[in-house]
């Protein structure tokens, strides 16, 4: 724990659904639903599960780029201090209760004072998913990259031009493409330049929201190979959202499985493809075409939809499409618990699966 730079304690995100003549709300998308969750320094982290799970609600959630319903993100704090403050926001006493809350903004990103986001904005990044869609089609490549560094007042303006040309080698630009515009480029090149923009400020954790996906395979390789190598030189933490679970394999130290809004599973990448415990994961990872036509895998098929998350199933919220389901999983959450070393799961049968 000594090494956890992004520490997410239940963290809730609920959507309201409005309706009737006076726009109330009916009910809530539970797009995030009480997760926990420790991001170490200088790892990436991959995050994966079907569309609509949750997945780039939650990273987003944690830039403050949507605002969370409840819970905690502690960035950068010491583990000692963090565990003395959860244990006065559970105790039964309203005054070491308020006490907690007090400490919050200076810890807790979702209660964090305006001046305070403005500074975390130095240490957090983001690259989008699609660079067509991120990047102002109206601005010049050398505004787009010191965009960060001037909002922020980093920087003087007789440098920028260098600060952005040097950003710009970092990922195999060069001074030629200074003064063109976002249409001009590949889809590889501008997500080079999404890659340029993120790093500008000098951040420790940077948020990949499916970086590869909009792009060719051959052109993918080349940004993950770049993402690892910028990793490795700048000690970079990332939080990988993506589908491509071979893409994962590659990028992530560790990977987390999510469901309807819930963690279902945690561990290393290897013990995770070789050994995956939830049944969830399994048929996500039977999933994957194998490159050879003479090698047969047995495909898991889940049966019936996924569950509307304005109202999702209770209890464990996979039982409806689980071939193991018994009546404990109706009946009960199961709660994350240890399977192995470095390896949590979510799941009553997962020992006799």
């Amino acid at each position: 724990m000594n090494d956890v730079l992004v520490d997410i304690r239940e963290l809730v995100k609920y959507y309201p659904v409005r309706g009737g003549v006076f726009r109330r709300t009916v009910a809530n998308v539970k797009a995030v639903d009480g997760v926990d969750l420790q991001i170490r320094k200088g790892e990436c982290l991959g995050l994966v599960g079907e569309s609509g799970c949750g997945k780039t609600t939650m990273g987003k959630t944690i830039l403050k780029l949507h605002e969370a319903t409840s819970g905690r993100i502690y960035y950068n704090q010491p583990p000692d201090k963090v565990r003395a403050v959860e244990q006065l926001l559970h105790s039964e006493n309203a005054s070491e209760r308020h006490e907690a809350l007090s400490q919050l903004p200076d810890m807790d990103i979702i209660h964090m004072r305006r001046k305070a986001v403005r500074r975390l904005r130095q240490k957090v990044n983001i690259v989008f998913q699609d660079p067509s869609n991120s990047l102002n089609p109206r601005m010049l490549v050398k505004d787009i990259v010191a965009e960060p560094l001037v909002a922020q007042k980093l920087i003087r303006t007789r440098d920028v031009e260098a600060k952005v040309l040097e950003l710009l080698n970092v990922v195999g630009m060069g001074e030629g493409h200074l003064k063109r515009y976002p249409h001009e480029f590949s889809g590889g090149q501008r997500q080079r330049l999404a890659i340029a923009r993120a790093l500008a400020t000098n951040p420790d954790f940077v948020l990949m929201d499916e970086p590869t996906s909009a792009l060719d395979v051959s052109v993918q390789a080349q940004i993950l190979n770049l993402l690892k190598n910028l990793q490795s030189n700048f000690q970079l933490t990332y939080l990988f959202v993506t589908h491509h679970l071979l893409v994962v394999k590659y990028m992530a130290n560790r990977i987390a499985v999510m469901y309807l809004g819930k963690l279902v599973e945690l561990s290393d990448t290897k013990e995770l493809f070789e050994k995956p415990l939830h049944p969830y994961t399994k048929a996500l990872l039977s999933a994957i075409p194998v490159p050879d036509p003479d090698t047969s895998r047995e495909r898991i098929i889940l049966t019936g939809e996924v569950p509307n998350p304005v109202n999702p199933p209770t209890a464990c919220r996979f039982h409806p499409r689980c071939e193991y389901a018994r009546d404990v999983c109706r009946e009960e959450e199961p709660k994350l618990e240890e399977a192995g070393a470095n390896h949590i799961v979510a799941c009553h049968r997962w020992r006799e699966i």
